[in-house]
């Protein structure tokens, strides 16, 4: 194993996008249980939801760069990153809504309150994707494939013993990771104005 999780650490994963000549990022997090590797067991199959499932519907102006992680607790400093070449661009030959316009998904956990609930931004809408700020059922679909991708892979956590990366909301109110139970698309165009893109 060229690049073992520690167990019990908290990972954040950058996954990194190019749109309209600007670098931008969705940013996860994971809480390890077990030990996995952290390209084979976490880089490569999140990267795989979104070429298998986002790709195909992404406006051929959104480019996926790759990935990098890197631990956000634990005494020793780890890192790993996976830059991809081919079959990371959108297919669709269509013009891009610009990166601050995205399909919003809801993360929820079984944490009470705002600090239990997070968010995730899916950038590269190509425009006959949407009318009147309304996001159409093809994209829909494949944001909601994508999302039971990465609910195979990172939510369902039994049985207990086996090694596992838990796709999490991090607060940083309680400095706490919190392990998502569920998501959801919106199906309005999010603004998010002079926010950044995660």
């Amino acid at each position: 194993m060229a690049n073992p999780s520690i167990d019990g650490v908290i990972y954040r994963v950058r996954i990194k996008w190019m749109l309209h000549n600007q670098q931008c990022f969705n940013v996860l997090t994971f809480h390890n249980r077990g030990v996995q590797d952290l390209i084979d067991d976490l880089l490569t199959p999140v990267l795989a939801c979104i070429t298998t499932h986002l790709i195909p519907v992404l406006s051929n102006e959104a480019t996926l760069l790759g990935a990098d992680v890197k631990n956000i607790t634990g005494s020793v400093a780890q890192e790993a990153e996976v830059s991809l070449t081919s079959g990371n661009v959108g297919t669709e030959s269509v013009n891009s809504l610009p990166s601050t316009c995205t399909a919003v998904v809801a993360l929820r956990t079984t944490h009470p309150g705002r600090t239990g609930r997070g968010r995730m931004a899916l950038l590269g809408i190509p425009e006959d994707h949407q009318a009147n700020s309304q996001i159409d059922a093809t994209f829909i679909a494949a944001a909601v494939a994508f999302l039971a991708c990465m609910a195979t892979g990172f939510i369902n956590s039994d049985p207990l013993s086996t090694p596992f990366f838990h796709w999490s909301v991090w607060s940083k109110k309680d400095n706490t990771a919190y392990a998502i139970s569920s998501s959801a698309v919106r199906s309005v165009v999010g603004s998010m104005r002079s926010r950044k893109v995660h």
